[in-house]
């Protein structure tokens, strides 16, 4: 190895270095799990032996990152590999086979031997790197994994550890793995077994950059060029299109497109061996035109140019192709991003042999000369088409980093971290996963981005969204592939997801299905049947919340420890019935939409909506999931929000039916003229400090005996405002009747400093608005006087309203 200085992390990664832990000797991989609730399970008088810790959600190249950064720690000499691996991930497993059984002999890539799973391969470091990880690094393997060879690889690695730690360490290790699960438990008493031990110093080894250059290439930062090039090319905005003026030859063409990417491939097409006409710097100064035009059109915002001004207007149109069939260049990529008001070009090489580096400037121009210069594209048919994506992206960055904005490769958006407001949005779509990706996409570029309340799920972005699957029928018929989880199909996970909200009974603290079919003494599913067969003009609640039990406190009686109630996150389900169309609005006061909301959708849509529908023997309608603080956790879930918002979808191919709603209502908004369907208004909160008079306000103060208000704000007092499991409603499951002009839900939530709240009505006329609008914000003003927070907005809904 070359002797250069070694810095901890020598690699990006997603790391997390407690300060009690500074000196530790111990890292631990928490596989999926974030790092910040591993930490926070860890008893505090271990605390001081660990030092880092991350989790393997960062890239393909997660094991990669650890092993050097573990080599260039200055203290860690223990890495215990912890908490679960699926079976199609299973890193943890790789890297015990890694050390067992090296790499393929013969086979470029470092391919583990007999390797596991997905990515059983370190291509982006020297073998010489790994076997200083061996020498320095003992691996400690305490992981859940759903792999069937895993089991078999840990045993045989163990008898290679027994040499390796002290008696104690090794049998701790050895029992915890015959353990069928192993939980944080377990966890503490290896560490607790590690703590007896005498660490001797370490000692760092020397690094070299080269052996890793694939995952931190060397970084050439260039300087800023304002020196304006001219072309044989004009790029505009037309009517919401992109447009090209070109000169070929002595004529002169235009073409236009929505899309960047199907004008690029089109003209590519077009050109065919006339591509020479451009340079390679003016064919990837082209794509920047096109990248910083589509941007500016997408997001309402102006941008110089990048080029020469001309008057170039083109006489004959060059018409867009049908389909694409794209060949990639198999040599070169690139990693476009933006970085401290920079603009970096990662150039990388499939064959890792060859040298990859970064560029960086402020100045594109800059980087697109010097990627004309190196030319590092493959000579093929589609070298233009590569050269102008590249472009293409370089151009989006540019426009992000010299507007604020933030930039991701291949998205089409880009957009600003928002730390102040909790936005409101919609999505509405006639198949799963198109409004999946809508939901996923908005509040990944709407979002406001803080702190999660449980503070080891690290940062969250967050959105209140509502989301409409048109025609339920056919939007939910199939869940995609994408969607599936190990062995199981699709088909088998959707019926398993059923079976879970269709149970009377609990293994916790609750299921959806006991609190559907049990909690309240009575089975609401068939309940809901029954109404709905006798009335079908007015909608029916199911409600699995109770705010006279939920949302408390109470004492630990063996810690003393204040404790908090675990609350269902999935409140209440409305359905009602429309030109003979069961439609139903459900609503979550919390929802992950990234893991737990497939499951949530069809789960919802098979045991619930689908049963009733059925009974009832008729279509159904459309379906609602109101949202209301739904997430992101950025620390694990935002590598695969990415992948999914990459996956092409297509909508279904017949008209959607919106005449249910929702339709919106305020001021300078003219009414709805029918009745029974869904309407809603979004507007700003106001301080109210005198109590007015309100039936359901009555009800909220004094339902079965407890002040509910006063209950939801203490519980945020104690366990902070950042929680969300607060949640009011005048409706009693059992008692009142579900047909009942009725507040169905009502919460608060604080963002930002932001008070925001949520209610929705079923049953209730729009004449009660102003009154309704009075008591929300009535009830918002206390909590913000008590919470000591600033008043933000109120969105109401009306539920088959009269």
């Amino acid at each position: 190895m070359v002797n250069m200085k070694t810095n901890f992390p020598v690699i990006d990664a997603l790391l997390l270095t407690p300060n009690e832990g500074r000196g530790g000797e111990i890292g631990i991989c928490t596989n999926t799990t974030a790092s910040g609730q591993v930490l926070n399970e860890i008893d505090n008088k271990y605390r001081k032996q660990v030092s880092v810790l991350g989790s393997l959600i960062v890239s393909r190249d997660g094991t990669e990152r650890m092993i050097i950064n573990s080599l260039a720690h200055p203290t860690v000499t223990y890495l215990i590999l912890f908490s679960e691996e699926s079976i199609t991930f299973s890193p943890s497993t790789n890297l015990l086979q890694a050390i067992q059984k090296g790499f393929e002999k013969n086979v470029s890539g470092n391919y583990i031997r007999d390797g596991v799973a997905a990515s059983a391969q370190y291509p982006n470091i020297s073998e010489q790197i790994f076997d200083a990880f061996k020498d320095s690094i003992v691996v400690l393997p305490v992981f859940v994994s759903k792999n069937k060879e895993s089991k078999k690889i840990v045993n045989s690695y163990l008898k290679i550890l027994k040499p390796k730690v002290p008696k104690e360490v090794y049998e701790t290790i050895v029992k915890i793995n015959n353990k069928k699960k192993i939980y944080y438990d377990s966890l503490n008493e290896l560490l607790e077994s590690l703590q007896k031990v005498k660490h001797k110093k370490k000692t760092v080894p020397y690094l070299n950059a080269k052996d890793f250059q694939h995952l931190q290439p060397p970084r050439i930062v260039l300087k800023e060029s304002k020196t304006k090039k001219k072309v044989p090319f004009k790029v505009t905005a037309e009517d919401g299109m992109v447009r090209v003026d070109i000169q070929i030859h002595d004529k002169v063409y235009y073409i236009k497109a929505k899309t960047e990417f199907h004008l690029e491939y089109s003209l590519m097409k077009f050109l065919g061996k006339d591509k020479s006409i451009l340079s390679i710097e003016e064919q990837i100064l082209l794509g920047a035109e096109i990248g910083r035009v589509g941007t500016e059109i997408a997001n309402n915002i102006s941008i110089p140019s990048l080029v020469q001004k001309n008057n170039i207007v083109g006489k004959k149109e060059i018409h867009l192709e049908s389909s694409m069939n794209l060949k990639v260049d198999k040599k070169y990529y690139y990693k476009i991003s933006t970085k401290d008001k920079k603009v970096s070009c990662m150039c990388m090489a499939f064959d890792i042999c060859e040298e990859v580096f970064e560029l960086q400037s402020k100045s594109i121009s800059s980087i697109i000369k010097r990627l004309a210069e190196l030319n590092r594209f493959e000579n093929y048919e589609m070298d233009i088409l590569h050269r102008m994506d590249i472009g293409t992206q370089l151009g989006r960055a540019y426009v992000a980093s010299s507007k604020n904005y933030s930039f991701i490769q291949d998205f089409s958006n880009i957009f600003q971290i928002n730390t102040s407001d909790l936005p409101f949005v919609i999505a509405d779509g006639d198949n799963f996963l198109d409004v999946h990706k809508s939901v996923l996409q908005q509040i990944y570029t709407k979002g406001i981005t803080e702190e999660h309340g449980d503070v080891w799920k690290g940062p969250a972005r967050t959105a209140s969204v509502l989301a409409i699957y048109r025609d339920s029928q056919n939007a939910l018929k199939t869940m995609p592939m994408l969607y599936k989880q190990g062995d199981d199909s699709t088909k088998v996970m959707r019926e398993s997801y059923k079976k879970q909200l269709l149970r009377f009974d609990s293994d916790g603290s609750y299921s959806y299905g006991e609190r559907t079919r049990s909690f309240f003494d009575f089975d609401q599913l068939k309940n809901t049947i029954k109404v709905l067969k006798k009335n079908k003009n007015k909608a029916t609640v199911v409600q699995r919340f109770d705010p006279t039990r939920d949302m408390g406190t109470y004492v630990e009686k063996e810690t003393g420890i204040t404790k908090f109630t675990h609350d269902p996150c999935l409140t209440h389900d409305i359905f009602f019935i429309k030109n003979n169309k069961l439609y139903s609005f459900h609503i979550a006061r919390a929802h992950n939409t990234v893991n737990a909301y497939p499951e949530n959708i069809f789960g919802l849509y098979d045991a619930y909506a689908t049963t009733i529908r059925k009974s009832l023997k008729i279509k159904g309608g459309d379906m609602f999931m109101l949202s209301n603080r739904a997430n992101i956790l950025l620390l694990t879930e935002e590598q695969k929000t990415k992948r999914i918002l990459g996956e092409p979808s297509k909508p279904l191919d017949h008209k959607s039916d919106k005449s249910i709603g929702p339709h919106l209502v305020g001021k300078n908004v003219k009414t709805p003229k029918k009745s029974g369907g869904i309407v809603y208004e979004h507007l700003n909160l106001k301080i109210i400090t005198k109590r007015p008079k309100n039936k359901i306000l009555d009800a909220l103060e004094n339902l079965k005996g407890v002040n509910t208000i006063a209950r939801a704000i203490t519980y945020l007092k104690e366990k902070g405002v950042m929680h969300n499991n607060t949640v009011l409603s005048d409706y009693v499951a059992g008692e009142s009747d579900p047909q009942d002009d009725v507040l169905a839900f009502f919460q608060a939530n604080i963002f930002g400093d932001k008070l925001h709240a949520t209610a929705v009505f079923t049953n209730r006329a729009l004449s009660n608005k102003t009154k309704d609008i009075e008591m929300c914000n009535y009830i918002a003003s206390k909590h913000a006087k008590e919470l000591k927070s600033k008043l933000g907005t109120l969105t109401l809904f009306y539920i088959a309203y009269k």
